[in-house]
């Protein structure tokens, strides 16, 4: 018998495939329907790890399917090469990024090609590619040109391991993403994209979208709209006024203070008239030393008075006095908030500690003891006409006085900030602007696209919140595209977010020097028809290519504004001891050494089979359960043995041939590619007892798992003496009537319980289901002898006795 010789089989179809350029995609196929799948582009860290196998083979096995179903199916593959990962790499090596990117693209080219994917590699798209961000820097300078983007001082999280500014979205719990480094906060002049201009269009846009209500909701989280009232508040004897944004106008009358953020601009602007100018300058001090987590989770309150300061209540008339407080952010709302320490928590600590007064102006608590935060019952008091209104319609009524006396207005906030896209490193793309002392901030002209990145020897990032691009004197020193004169190029680099929030475009015409993307090829393909990605990127990359996409639109540069129809987060692979797979735990598969031992096939098979990918889970690492799929594949292919072409199959082959088809169809349309597998096993086991096995069966057992082994698929149908790919088949089908269970097991509830299960006839009647579910002696002891009020009864899977 010959053995299944994995290395040699899976080495022979990967050359055959790429000399043939196997899976090279037209942008249309007559009578093919397109469809386009996408899994997030890699890092080019140089080394293909396990959870890049589970990113990647798995919707590869999906897309195989789809193509066999008839399908036009684009599976592009590229590289978001650019970033802090490969410059860090590339530091610690001592060696040029742009040297180590290219080499490590290279290397995991290759290790791609083993996994057997389908991968369109005449479409391969690389974004540290001049070829690429040329369009990458043409879209922002659309961007600026339409006011999207803007240049200015602002506060930022700022790194001081990676030495950059961050993004709201990668600063978690007080530390940088990246490198787990407590994150500072700076004043500098950065550019950002007005996200939240579009975040009315990123909330309303998630309703049409076909993804699960999970991603969904973190990213309506995010962008945490609030509807509410500004209030003005006037400083007595000033003319400058305080803005608040608050969401319970209802609460008004009982605002006895204020609190500015320490960053709030009227702290400056009113120092002279404050009594205790040094007290609140050492308390600014403090609080410029603490990031937005810690302030927000700080348990004590701290606060300083600025004496001499009242504002003026406009519901009361009362004269109020303003503090500043670290637990309240410039970031959010308007940077002051009016206390009200009845009816809020923080409000309500702090009044307590400064022995400030507290005014219930809602019924229904014991403000001595803690504040009432009830904003739908009680009853309004202490509040003029308002008083005996319940808070939602007093919410209403206040917003309407305010907005009539002109001291304010009904108002929306969003806990989402600007997208900052300035990054003070140098491995990025250029951002494409000049600024001159005469003309200020002029754009490059287009036609000198791409602004290239600099050859740099000294390439280390500064401690001044300059990018390395700085000592770049040469490059930097230019003229002015508008008076000719003497200027600077911008020498920050872009945020890598801007790179992936349009890559899948390029995948479309990744070869046009014209254009991003010629319309006709986008229309081909876009948008994309499924996205598989991992979860941790749900309020970043797939926010922020969504709000590009829609400014895209607004542009007229595309004719739809959502870039993906469908979006399914993958799970995670652990280690054999269950938990998060990482050097320093020691616990890390090399999925190289098991592609070796073992063969991609099985890796593939195996992942597949670790738990439904249609689910976001943790899986742990199972020796033994790669080995089991191991021997199934031999198994597999040691059926050969028992295949005769000219025999009739047992009948009892048939049906349950025709039953697994249809299961697997059925469960790889819905991602659950572990039960799949599990069915095709019970028929491998099957056919494994029979004395012969037909031809016909055998090629329908190799049609269903060859997306999940191709290379041993195409070695089975080229020894069936078939000369074409496998893959040029259609995906096998299944006779529904052959496919019919005889028998199903059937459930019987009371009120919702499970009470006992019976073994029935498929096509069991509702009149005979009803008739044995009120026989059976376990559910007679829970209905006591009491009469149903009704019976429901659902075909060929249960019938629920409702008391």
């Amino acid at each position: 018998m010959k053995t299944y010789d994995h290395k040699k089989i899976e080495m022979k179809w990967q050359r055959i495939w790429k000399e043939n350029d196997a899976n090279v995609v037209a942008d249309s196929v007559e009578d093919k329907e397109n469809l386009y799948i996408l899994v997030e582009f890699v890092y080019p860290s140089g080394n293909l790890h396990l959870g890049h196998w589970y990113a990647f083979s798995i919707p590869d096995i999906y897309s195989r399917v789809k193509k066999m179903q008839g399908y036009n199916v684009l599976f592009p593959f590229g590289y978001d090469a650019f970033g802090l990962p490969a410059e860090n790499a590339a530091l610690k090596h001592e060696m040029n990024p742009r040297k180590w990117t290219y080499k490590n693209i290279d290397k995991m080219r290759e290790q791609l090609r083993t996994m057997g994917a389908m991968f369109d590699w005449s479409r391969e798209v690389i974004t540290c590619d001049p070829a690429y961000y040329k369009w990458t820097q043409w879209l922002f300078l659309q961007f600026y040109k339409k006011g999207f983007a803007y240049y200015g001082e602002t506060p930022v999280h700022w790194c001081p391991s990676c030495k950059t500014v961050l993004a709201n979205e990668q600063v978690v719990q007080g530390k940088c993403e990246r490198c787990g480094t407590e994150v500072a906060q700076k004043k500098l002049k950065q550019w950002r994209l007005k996200i939240t201009d579009y975040a009315e269009k990123l909330l309303d846009g998630l309703e049409k979208l076909d993804w699960p209500e999970d991603i969904k909701e973190s990213q309506r989280n995010w962008i945490g709209r609030s509807v509410g009232a500004e209030i003005t508040f006037n400083i007595k004897g000033q003319e400058a006024a305080i803005t608040v944004f608050t969401t319970r106008p209802d609460t008004l009358f009982g605002a006895t203070y204020m609190v500015l953020a320490p960053e709030h601009q009227l702290v400056q602007q009113l120092k002279d008239q404050i009594s205790n100018r040094e007290e609140v300058q050492q308390y600014l001090n403090r609080a410029q030393r603490k990031t937005e987590v810690e302030r927000q989770e700080q348990k004590e309150k701290t606060g300083v008075a600025l004496k001499e300061i009242m504002a003026i209540n406009p519901a009361t008339k009362k004269e109020i006095p303003v503090w500043i407080a670290d637990y309240v952010l410039a970031s959010y709302g308007t940077g002051a908030i009016m206390a009200v320490p009845a009816h809020d928590d923080r409000d309500w600590e702090f009044a307590r500690k400064f022995h400030l007064p507290i005014v219930e102006v809602i019924s229904g608590g014991d403000v001595e003891i803690a504040a009432y935060t009830d904003n739908k019952n009680g009853r309004l008091i202490n509040s003029g006409s308002f008083n005996g209104q319940n808070p939602p319609e007093a919410i209403g009524a206040i917003t309407d006085w305010l907005e009539e006396n002109n001291l304010g207005k009904k108002s929306t906030n969003y806990r989402m900030r600007d997208w900052i896209v300035s990054r003070q490193r140098y491995w990025g793309c250029p951002i494409p602007v000049i600024h001159c002392s005469q003309c200020g901030i002029v754009p490059v002209p287009e036609d000198r696209l791409p602004v290239e990145l600099p050859e740099l020897d000294d390439f280390k990032p500064r401690d001044d919140g300059k990018s390395p691009l700085a000592k770049a004197e040469a490059w930097v020193k230019t003229k002015c595209p508008g008076c000719a004169g003497e200027a600077e190029r911008e020498s920050d680099t872009f945020d890598t977010f801007i790179d992936s929030s349009w890559y899948f475009l390029r995948y479309c015409d990744p070869l046009n020097d014209n254009t991003f993307a010629d319309r006709e090829r986008l229309k081909h393909w876009m948008p994309v028809d499924f996205y598989s990605g991992g979860a941790e990127h749900t309020t970043m990359h797939l926010l922020y290519s969504r709000f590009w996409i829609k400014a895209m639109y607004d542009l007229g540069l595309l004719d739809w504004d959502e870039p993906y129809t469908i979006r399914k987060n993958r799970g995670l692979i652990l280690g054999p001891d269950g938990q998060k797979m990482s050097k320093r735990s020691g616990n890390v598969i090399d999925p190289d050494e098991y592609v070796a031992s073992l063969g991609a096939d099985t890796v593939r098979m195996y992942l597949a089979f670790i738990g439904p990918y249609s689910e976001v889970g943790a899986y742990p690492w199972d020796m033994q359960g790669i080995q089991g799929i191991r021997k199934f594949l031999e198994r597999v292919w040691n059926l050969r043995e028992k295949v005769k072409p000219d025999i009739d199959d047992d009948p009892r082959v048939i049906k349950l041939l025709h039953q697994t088809i249809q299961k697997v169809t059925e469960d790889i349309d819905r991602l659950k590619f572990n039960t799949a597998i599990s069915q095709m096993m019970i028929l491998v086991n099957f056919l494994e007892k029979q004395p012969e096995v037909s031809r016909d069966t055998f090629e329908k057992l190799a049609l269903m798992i060859s997306p999940f082994t191709p290379h041993l698929a195409e070695e089975i149908w080229e020894n069936l003496g078939h000369r074409e790919s496998i893959f040029s088949e259609p995906w096998v089908e299944f006779d529904a009537a052959l496919a019919k269970k005889d028998e199903v097991e059937f459930v019987v509830q009371v009120n919702g319980k499970v009470r006992d299960k019976m073994v029935v006839a498929a096509d069991i009647s509702e009149a005979d289901a009803r008739q044995l579910a009120l026989n059976s002696e376990k559910v007679k002891v829970h209905l006591a002898g009491k009469e149903p009020r009704k019976v429901i009864f659902i075909p060929g899977r249960l019938v629920n006795i409702v008391l």
